[in-house]
């Protein structure tokens, strides 16, 4: 198990969990000054293909647990790549949604940039996992 990028995962499901009980639920949506969060759950992005965008955060985050799970120093040439695939995705996502926040929507949901964080987090975390290996065993 890759413990930090599991603690990722679970913190990004949390996050996406969050916004998805408040997206599908009378649960008030807790945002804090600026009230940017209501504006950017309340656009016509906050669904693709009539499914709320959190639920996409907690697929990823899920995906990425498992995978974070089951990865291990004898199975990281087998699964290095699917990992990379999976957080470089989620990256390309996250910025896609930050880029309709700042210049579509014009409104920013603190909870989206935490886990835009988090999904950077994941990236790097990745990445940097092979030179961490060479570096262990050299």
């Amino acid at each position: 198990m890759h413990k930090l990028l599991f603690i990722i995962a679970i913190l990004g499901l949390l996050v996406s969990g969050y916004l998805f009980a408040t997206y599908t639920s009378p649960i008030p949506l807790v945002c804090g000054e600026g009230g940017g969060c209501h504006t950017v759950q309340e656009s016509q992005y906050a669904a693709f293909f009539g499914v709320p965008t959190p639920a996409y955060g907690m697929m990823f985050y899920t995906a990425l647990g498992i995978l974070a799970a089951v990865w291990s120093r004898e199975n990281t040439k087998k699964l290095y790549w699917p990992i990379l695939i999976v957080a470089s995705s989620g990256v390309a996502i996250s910025a896609f949604l930050s880029y309709l926040e700042a210049f579509v929507i014009e409104a920013w949901c603190k909870w989206c940039i935490a886990s835009a964080i988090l999904t950077v987090l994941a990236l790097l975390v990745v990445w940097m996992h092979p030179i961490r290996e060479r570096s262990v065993t050299s």
